[in-house]
């Protein structure tokens, strides 16, 4: 007997060992045909380690005001990518404004998509009265336009990051609510659920058990993907001075103090334009990418 459970456990093991096994393959395959993903895994790098290290990489203080060098076109001796109307180095409020950025795209994805696993299971598996009421408020906030209703939170509560990123939160939760609780629904019907119940397991079991890890690959692909929605948000909120205030950037910020220079100094604008554009394709390219190998269709393949 027990040499008959070894080897059962001996098998069991080179099961697994072979499924990581094919994962990691099927991963080096998509790299290998989609290199526009390695180019985005490796941008993307770059920006949050120069974001992470600001303090040491970045060449000055980016909120040290120099009136004597306002106005410099990039490639000027001391300025990589020139200054500002106040004579602020841009390549350091690029590096500065990114670990704000960086934060208010992963914070908010990350508690809109915990937000929208955990209420999504309970609507999604108990039903009845409570997920009508749990529906009626998500689709109370679903009937307000996405930004509209972030402006109008962020107004309210008065503006700053932290307000900014709790509007966000607000105003994207509820749809991932209603995708999870979608398909939640539907698996609780199927079969491996029946048979959890005749075994009597509990509901907690059932839901966080049996129920959620086969949400997990869809709530993983949807926080890639949020993280460029919170990203653009939260930079629209403060190019309209809702976001984080001075003496603290992001790039939203420095593409608003930039917009009244746009015929004499286009770069104060265009640059933190570019990097923002290039940081959202890339974590899009990346989303489409998770999307892609944690489809359940290329797993069987």
């Amino acid at each position: 007997m027990a040499g008959d459970a070894s080897v059962s456990g001996r098998a069991a093991r080179g099961v697994l060992r072979s499924e990581r096994g094919a994962s990691s393959n099927r991963v080096v395959v998509y790299l290998g045909e989609n290199p526009l993903v390695i180019v985005a895994i490796v941008f993307l790098l770059i920006v949050v380690v120069a974001a992470v290290s600001a303090p040491w990489v970045a060449p000055r203080d980016p909120a040290k005001m120099v009136p004597v060098d306002r106005l410099r076109p990039p490639g000027t001796r001391e300025y990589l990518l020139g200054t500002d109307s106040f004579g602020r180095d841009l390549l350091s409020r690029v590096i500065w404004g990114g670990r704000i950025s960086l934060l208010a795209g992963v914070v908010p994805a990350l508690a809109a998509t915990v937000i929208g696993v955990i209420i999504g299971l309970v609507s999604g598996y108990v039903g009845g009265r409570l997920d009508s009421l749990l529906m009626g408020l998500v689709d109370v906030v679903l009937a307000f336009p996405f930004m509209l209703l972030a402006i109008a939170l962020v107004a309210a509560l008065g503006p700053s990051l932290e307000n900014a990123m709790l509007a966000v939160i607000i105003s994207t939760a509820p749809a991932r609510v209603r995708l999870i609780r979608g398909v939640t629904l539907s698996l609780s019907t199927m079969p491996f659920v029946d048979a959890a119940r005749a075994l009597g397991y509990g509901p907690l079991r059932i839901l966080f058990v049996e129920i959620m890890p086969n949400v997990l690959a869809l709530a993983v692909t949807m926080f890639s993907i949020d993280i460029t929605i919170m990203i653009t948000a939260t930079a629209g909120l403060s190019f309209l001075g809702l976001g984080v205030q001075p003496p603290q950037a992001d790039w939203g910020t420095m593409i608003a103090d930039g917009k009244q220079f746009l015929s004499v100094a286009p770069h104060i604008t265009i640059i933190p334009s570019l990097v923002l554009t290039l940081v959202c394709l890339s974590f899009g390219v990346i989303g489409d990418a998770v999307q892609d190998l944690l489809n359940p269709r290329a797993l069987l393949e």
